[in-house]
């Protein structure tokens, strides 16, 4: 983990950057396709699921949460990613799903910085550093 300062203009010119954007997702994606067959599985999505840190942590300490309500959250974001609802998701609405959710925390930042802590393959990290790379071009 690390400590970055970033904002939504950050996220959002990361996302209009195609090909950066591209990149990451598309490297994101392999890894997480453990068996390579194009689509990941609600097991292969698991692990990425439970990165998105969609509960309560008081000062980075998680709370202790009722399995039954994990198994249901995480449930819901799978089909939120599972857009033809075959049970699994493929690259386009990976990549899709990806997009809508950074707009969403882009738009629930603003446009003023916020100091946050970030995992090191996380998106938004991505995001810290292209924009980083962009200013000492």
């Amino acid at each position: 983990m690390s400590v970055e300062i970033l904002d939504g203009a950050t996220i959002v010119n990361f996302m209009e950057d195609e090909e950066a954007f591209n990149v990451q997702i598309c490297d994101r994606f392999a890894h997480l396709d453990s068996d390579h067959d194009g689509r990941l599985s609600y097991g292969e999505m698991l692990k990425e699921l439970q990165c998105l840190r969609v509960f309560e942590t008081h000062f980075g300490v998680d709370v202790e949460t009722d399995p039954d309500e994990l198994v249901r959250v995480y449930d819901s974001l799978f089909a939120q990613f599972d857009h033809d609802l075959d049970g699994t998701v493929d690259l386009e609405e990976f990549k899709s799903e990806t997009k809508l959710m950074m707009l969403a925390m882009a738009n629930g930042m603003g446009f003023l910085p916020v100091q946050m802590v970030l995992e090191e393959d996380s998106f938004l990290k991505k995001a810290a550093e292209w924009e980083s790379a962009k200013l000492v071009a």
